[in-house]
């Protein structure tokens, strides 16, 4: 979990008068939080990180898939075990 420091912890104002510079040091220091008026209110990702982390949450999602048609053959699943036999591996 990415935890508020004052080197990730940036304000609408950083984001306004140094955005290039905000955006170097989220390429090269990873996630920044986004404050305005002293609340978060976003946080800034390198476009490198965001597609990782979309592409975990979408192996997340298929894994969780995975599982519920494995477990309800009446929905069309079938075990890995039954898949391994079928193509003998």
């Amino acid at each position: 979990m990415l935890i508020p420091t004052s080197k990730n912890t940036k304000t609408i104002t950083d984001l306004r008068e140094k955005a290039v510079e905000l955006l170097d040091q989220v390429q090269k220091e990873g996630p920044a939080y986004i404050f305005h008026r002293s609340k978060p209110k976003a946080v800034m990702l390198s476009v490198d990180e965001y597609f990782s982390l979309m592409e975990l949450l979408e192996d997340y999602i298929d894994s969780l898939k995975a599982q519920e048609l494995e477990a309800n053959p009446e929905k069309g699943g079938i075990s890995l075990k039954e898949l391994a036999q079928k193509y003998n591996l």
